[in-house]
């Protein structure tokens, strides 16, 4: 039996390289990151250090570059070295919106054709 779907928009399972930084930023440097989920609304994504909520953060990936803000960031469970959770809602879209809508949509849509009409899947998350 999947979990019931509690987010506004349907989380789906990614893992997509990402560089981010810190708005505003302090400094030109960029950091690596690796994106595990996608929403319309957000994305959850690694990174290699603690991101306070409320904390703008800028985040590129193939043709998207987006403007988000830290929403949660926790200590990753079981990993190999020091790495940290972190939820992002999506502030606006600078670049690629098409690859956006894309990435967000096509998967959502299979899956709630897969999944019935409230959303369940076992690839849900609930907060």
């Amino acid at each position: 039996m999947g979990s019931i779907q509690q987010r506004r928009h349907v989380r789906i399972a990614a893992n997509v390289a990402i560089r981010y930084c810190l708005i505003p930023a302090t400094s030109n440097k960029t950091e690596k990151g690796r994106m595990v989920d996608v929403s319309e609304g957000g994305l959850c994504f690694i990174c290699e250090r603690y991101l306070a909520p409320g904390t703008g953060v800028k985040i590129q990936f193939a043709d998207c570059s987006l403007v988000t803000e830290v929403r949660h960031c926790r200590l990753r469970e079981y990993a190999s070295r020091v790495q940290y959770v972190a939820g992002a809602q999506v502030l606006s879209v600078l670049e690629g919106l098409d690859s956006w809508k894309e990435l967000t949509q096509a998967d959502a849509e299979a899956n709630s054709t897969s999944t019935g009409d409230f959303g369940s899947t076992s690839k849900g998350k609930t907060p």
